[in-house]
């Protein structure tokens, strides 16, 4: 729906209430193959400089918790250039949240430039 691909995101503030829903979304989001999310953050593309920094606030398991907003919290604050030593590329911020036992799943896309800019 926003017309964009994962060749356009440049940052992803993923959902995090279990480490594996982090590698899980990346495969489906098609970031990397089925079964590749685990050499794929181990690869460091998922870090500081790497080719799709994720979760630059810590994430829920690593930084805070805000009841399921955290990754919405962190992309606005990546979006706005607010990061401080933290902040990434973000012409591009794909954000996701999922709910019940992994069974509904949300996806926001944000971006400090204007639509078609």
């Amino acid at each position: 729906m926003a017309g964009i691909t994962t060749a356009d995101v440049t940052q992803a503030q993923l959902y995090d209430c279990y480490t594996s829903t982090v590698l899980v979304s990346l495969e489906d989001y098609g970031f990397c193959g089925k079964g590749e999310g685990g050499p794929f953050a181990a690869s460091g593309a998922l870090g500081p400089g790497g080719a799709l920094p994720t979760n630059t606030g810590g994430g829920q398991l690593s930084g805070y918790y805000m009841w399921g907003m955290t990754p919405v919290s962190e992309a606005v604050i990546q979006a706005r250039g607010d990061g401080g030593d933290r902040q990434a590329a973000s012409d591009v911020i794909l954000v996701s949240g999922n709910g019940g036992i992994l069974d509904h799943h949300a996806t926001l896309i944000l971006s400090p430039h204007p639509k078609g800019a």
